[in-house]
């Protein structure tokens, strides 16, 4: 076995390293995401928004209370910005999928609520036989 030439510490060594973690790293993130069809920019800017929601109108409760909601409201908002585009006459969000998300997101904290509520109250209605 033969000692290495180069240390460990050098330039080449180290930006050798560096170019094929970043690789694996994003193939990492970007590989499953695609098949669920999720593009990573979409979920980035999702998380992004939603912490620039939380910045502005931050939660009560304990911390796990606040992570469990940005993660929630992220995802959400992501699948918002991906299901939208695909109804009619709405193609052209589809180009700007991550900006949606990013707005969506912002204003989850208002705006996912409110949805839910207006989606339960029409699955009572529905279902329950209410008249309108």
């Amino acid at each position: 076995m033969t000692t290495p030439t180069e240390p460990l510490l050098s330039i080449p060594a180290l930006s050798g390293t560096a170019a094929v973690s970043t690789y694996a790293g994003v193939v990492a993130w970007t590989w499953p995401l695609s098949h669920v069809g999720v593009p990573a920019a979409v979920l980035c800017m999702a998380f992004a928004g939603v912490a620039c929601g939380l910045l502005v109108n931050r939660p009560g409760g304990p911390r796990w209370r606040m992570y469990l909601l940005a993660l929630a409201y992220a995802v959400v908002s992501a699948c918002i910005a991906i299901v939208v585009p695909s109804f009619p006459g709405l193609d052209f969000l589809r180009s700007v999928a991550p900006a949606l998300a990013l707005l969506v997101a912002f204003f989850s904290q208002s705006l996912i609520p409110v949805l839910g509520d207006a989606l339960a109250e029409r699955i009572k209605r529905e279902i329950g036989g209410k008249a309108e």
